[in-house]
C-alpha cells in the first residue's frame, strides 16, 4: 500500500487521499491536494512553476499564475503556514517552492520505502471536468467549494458591479454539482428562474449572477483532451 507522509502534527495519507491536522481531518479541493502531495513528495527540493502548471492539464486555458498562487496559498492554509516565515512551503522567487519541513514516510507494506515512483499521484484524466463557460472564457471547477463574484479569491472571478464580491457557490461532491446564492444583492438565477436554496446544476444550465450569464457544463472524461464545445484554444480572460 502506498505510504502516508507525517510533518509536524501533520498526516497526507496518499492512497485515502486525505490530510489531517492534530487528528481533525482538513478539506482540500482537488488542485490543492494534488499539489501538497507533489511538494511533500519531493521534499528539500524546488518544485517549479511549470511542473505545477502541469496539474491543471494542457486542455485547460486559464490564468497560470493566480491559479498557481492561490493553490499554494490554499496549501499553506492547511497546516497554518505563514508565507512571510514559512515552516512547510518556502518561495523561491521567479523559481518556484520547495517543501522545507522535515518529512517521516510510513514504510510500505513489505519494508520497501516509498518513493515518488510508487506512490500514484491522481492523475487529472481520473476526475470528470466540470466547468463554467461565458462566450469564449472557460473556468475550471473543482471538486468542493467553487466561489462565484468580485473577489479577488474567488475561484470564478466575475468583475462587475452587478455582481457581489461573494455571489454565489458552486458545490461539487460525489458527482453531483449545487448552485447557492451568497445573499447576493442582484441575485442568483439558474435557467432565468431566482433560487432561494441550493439547486442542482446539469450540464447545459445557464446560471445568472445579476446580469451575468455563464454555462454549466460537465465534461467526460474521454473529451478532456478537447476544447469545450469545440471552441478553438484559447486563454481565460476575466469578464468585464
Amino acid at each position: 500500500m502506498p505510504a502516508s507522509f507525517r510533518f509536524e502534527e501533520c498526516e497526507l495519507d496518499v492512497a485515502a487521499y486525505v490530510l489531517t491536522r492534530a487528528g481533525e481531518r482538513v478539506r482540500l479541493e482537488r488542485i490543492p491536494m494534488e499539489l501538497l502531495i507533489l511538494l511533500v513528495q519531493n521534499a528539500g527540493t524546488l518544485v517549479g512553476r511549470t511542473e505545477i502548471q502541469a496539474l491543471w492539464g494542457n486542455d485547460v486555458h486559464l490564468e497560470h499564475d493566480s491559479a498557481i498562487n492561490t493553490a499554494v496559498r490554499k496549501v499553506r492554509q492547511a497546516p497554518g503556514d505563514d508565507a512571510e516565515r514559512p515552516r512547510f512551503v518556502e518561495t523561491v522567487v521567479g523559481k518556484g517552492y520547495r517543501f522545507i519541513a522535515p518529512v517521516d514516510q510510513r514504510v510500505l507494506s513489505g519494508g520497501a520505502q516509498p518513493s515518488a515512483s510508487n506512490i500514484p499521484l491522481p492523475s487529472v484524466g481520473d476526475f470528470p471536468r466540470y466547468c463554467l463557460t461565458r462566450g469564449k472564457q472557460e473556468f475550471l471547477l473543482v471538486a468542493g467549494e467553487n466561489m462565484l463574484g468580485r473577489d479577488a479569491d474567488a475561484q470564478v472571478h466575475v468583475e462587475h458591479p452587478s455582481v457581489s464580491r461573494r455571489h454565489a457557490r458552486i458545490s461539487i461532491e460525489r458527482g453531483r454539482a449545487a448552485l447557492e446564492d451568497l445573499r447576493s444583492l442582484h441575485g442568483t438565477f439558474v435557467n432565468g428562474r431566482r433560487i432561494e436554496t441550493p439547486t442542482e446544476l446539469k450540464s447545459g444550465t445557464v446560471i445568472g449572477l445579476g446580469p451575468i450569464t455563464l454555462t454549466f457544463l460537465l465534461v467526460p472524461v474521454s473529451a478532456s483532451t478537447s476544447p469545450v464545445n469545440g471552441e478553438p484554444e484559447h486563454r481565460t480572460e476575466r469578464p468585464s
